[in-house]
Formats: structure tokens, sequence, C-alpha cells
């Protein structure tokens, strides 16, 4: 999701309010890296105070220098998330140019080390702020990163990096505050059981694009990465609240389905780029888009799982996602899918 943040003016110290059950991580890897003539690509990093030094000054000489911030999730690896909120403060540093300065925030996977490259990784924008000195002097962020934050923990990323560029031109300088800066996650409460894994425990992925050994996700996809399959919620008859939810894949059409045993035993059978992991009696629950490479079922007025896979008595079925992965990738198939997940169906 992308978020605007509107200018805002701060008139003490502000505090990011934690949610219940979270988890807080501060960055631990701070950096400012200077590009100067502007390539794209860093030539020296900023020293402190000037590690967080945000700038682009290009009407008088040909210079850029962006912060970046990684914040380590090592112990969140494969871990299903229920929310991710990033937090802080950019502030001007001095007023030099007067007027509406905008700035974008990604979030890439990091290494917990401060590259020069660290700006030539891929990245996904996550949201944009903007202020006004000297009207104001500093502005608060705050952008739910959910969805950007599970696809680098499905992929294996152990650090998140936070990359924050200006966008304004002139626009200098400011300084990310890494003293307030903070990734809050809220692991999600899984049900189920994850099968057929795409890292070659079972049947091995058709052309050898096999997850990390343990990921839970299914075979890679033309982004380097497995689209993961999870479900949180209760799965009980009477009260359904079952969510499932697919992440790591293409911005793409997504079909979430149900059927009523694992194919070759949970092993799976190579489809397409991948393998189909759900079998037997097929149920397709719905379609739908993904939007920064995840989906849900159900989503809106959708029904719920239960009622829509037409379960009416206790008992197990499994789940996947089918996905459109358009690229020449691996085979002449233009599709993959994610690993299984089983959900013992309760009264």
């Amino acid at each position: 999701m992308r978020t605007l943040v509107h200018l805002t003016t701060l008139t003490g110290i502000a505090l990011f309010c934690g949610v219940a059950g979270a988890q807080n991580f501060s960055p631990t890897v701070v950096a400012s890296i200077h590009d100067s003539p502007i390539d794209g690509l860093g030539d020296t990093f900023n020293m402190p105070p000037f590690e967080g030094l945000l700038r682009k000054i290009t009407t008088s000489s040909s210079q850029e220098d962006r912060a970046i911030q990684e914040f380590d999730v090592s112990t969140l690896t494969s871990t299903t998330l229920q929310s991710a909120t990033l937090a802080g403060m950019v502030s001007v540093n001095n007023a030099f140019d007067n007027g509406v300065r905008t700035f974008d925030f990604l979030l890439y996977a990091g290494n917990g080390v401060a590259d020069l490259s660290d700006f030539q990784i891929p990245a996904t924008v996550v949201g944009s702020g903007m202020y006004h000195p000297p009207i104001t002097t500093s502005f608060m962020y705050s952008f739910d990163v959910t969805a950007a934050a599970q696809t680098l923990l499905n992929g294996g990323a152990t650090w998140i990096g936070l990359k924050v560029v200006c966008t304004s031109d002139p626009n200098f300088p400011n300084i990310l505050d890494s003293a307030m800066s903070v990734l809050s996650i809220v692991p999600a409460t899984t049900v189920g059981t994850a099968f057929c894994k795409g890292d070659g425990s079972g049947t091995a992925c058709p052309c050898g694009n096999n997850v990390p050994a343990g990921v839970t996700a299914g075979c890679l996809n033309s982004l380097g990465i497995g689209a993961s399959l999870s479900a949180t919620g209760t799965a009980s008859l009477s009260n359904d609240t079952v969510v499932l939810m697919g992440s790591g894949m293409p911005n793409s059409s997504a079909l979430y389905f149900q059927g009523t045993v694992q194919t070759s035993g949970g092993a799976g059978a190579v489809f397409g780029d991948g393998l189909r992991c759900a079998g037997g009696s097929v149920v397709r629950l719905g379609t739908t888009t993904n939007a920064s490479g995840s989906s849900q079922y159900p989503f809106g007025a959708q029904p719920p799982v239960s009622v829509k896979g037409a379960v009416t008595a206790p008992g197990t079925r499994d789940y996947q996602v089918w996905y459109r992965n358009a690229a020449a990738f691996c085979t002449p198939s233009t599709f993959n899918l994610s690993n299984g997940w089983e959900l013992n169906w309760t009264p």
C-alpha cells in the first residue's frame, strides 16, 4: 500500500504508539550515500552527524544524498504477518531551499551492511511524504508496509532496508532521524499447516527453480522469489474467520482454490512453472488481482472460505493459489503456484 503523508507541524517530541503484540525494531544500519555527479551509483558515505542526510542539488551542481536504514528481522524469517508499520521523522537541517520538499520511501532486502550499491537493490515504494520549510521544520510519516514486508520475509530476507529519496528539485538539506525510526511488526496467529513447498523436499520444481530449503513458498517465479500461502483466523464451520493470505507474486491475477486431497501425498506434481499441491474435488474460491505482490481471500463482501468451498462437515481441505507469471522464465507456461496449505475444519 502506498500512502501520502501530508504536512505535519511538530511542537514537541512525537512518539510512535505501538500496537498490542507488536515487535518494534529500530534501525541497526544507518547511512547516507553521496552521489556526485548524479549517475545512480554511490560514490562516498556521509559521515556523522550527516549519516541521515537527504539532499538533491541539480540547479547549481549535480549531486544527491540518499539515506538508508536497515532493520534486523532475522527472528521473523518465514513468519506470517498480521501487520507491519514503518514510522519515523524527516526534519530540516537548513532552510537553504524554501518551499515544498517531497520524498519517496522504499523497502528492499538488506544485508546488515551499509554498501554504496544499496540503492541499486530492487525496492518497492511504500509511501511518500512532504513538508514546507521554513513554514514547517519536520514531518512524521507512518506507512502500512505489511504487503512489502511479507514479500521480503517470504523471499528469505533477514534484514529489511529503507531507502529515502528526494523527489522534488531542489531539495536540501534534510535529515532522516534514525532515533525516531521504528518498524513495528505484529505476527499473525496462523491456523493450519503448510505442505508441498517448492524447496525440493517433495517433487522437484520443473526447471531447478527451488526456493531455499525450509522457506514456506512455492517454486521460484520471475521475481526471484516463491509465492507463499498461509491462513489466519478460526477454521470453524460455526464461526469461520479464516483468511487465506498469498504473497510473493507479480501484480497479476491470482486464483484461490480448494481441494479435497494433497496431490501425490503432499509432494505435489509439476504444473506450469510450479507444483500442483491441492487436488481431488476442486472448488474455485475466487480470483483477485495482486497489489504489492499480495492478495487474500476472502476480501470485502466475498463469502467465507467454508461457505464458498461448500464445506458442510468437519474435516480437512487443502488450499493453493494459482497466479499468472507471463514473463519468460522457466517453462513455456505463463503461470505458477504457491505452496499448499491444509486446514482442519471443526464444527
